[in-house]
């Protein structure tokens, strides 16, 4: 049995507070939903544009980030010896051996501690 189609509008406009919340409801989720999609694609955009195809950041499998991860020496003197490495006018490999270490320290006109990463590298002494 098909039910006429004045019925469900005559039902909308009967339940008329019902209806604009649900309707608002769903464009809610609309909005919140493509908002995140704008996001997301921002970001990737910016990555992007900012980027460089001859930057490369080495870590470790199941770290997921550069703070978590830790590469010992000969693993990083295994990845300097990668033909995939650019060499410079000198012929030395363009490779920097970073520290990052994270820390605590206070934030400014606060008593909170923030976190603060340092990055650093080990200039090599030429003999």
């Amino acid at each position: 049995m098909k039910i006429p189609l004045s019925y469900s509008f005559r039902n909308l406009w009967t339940r008329r507070l019902t209806t604009i919340f649900t309707a608002s409801g769903m464009a809610l989720v609309v909005f919140v939903f493509a908002s995140i999609l704008m996001l997301s694609e921002g970001l990737k955009k910016t990555l992007v544009e900012t980027g460089s195809y001859n930057n490369v950041v080495t870590i470790r499998n199941a770290a997921g980030a550069e703070v978590q991860s830790s590469i010992d020496r000969l693993a990083a003197s295994l990845v300097e010896t990668q033909p995939e490495i650019a060499t410079g006018t000198d012929g030395r490999k363009l490779v920097a051996r970073e520290l990052v270490v994270l820390i605590n320290l206070q934030k400014r006109g606060s008593t909170k501690p923030g976190q603060v990463v340092i990055r650093g590298s080990r200039k090599n002494r030429l003999s």
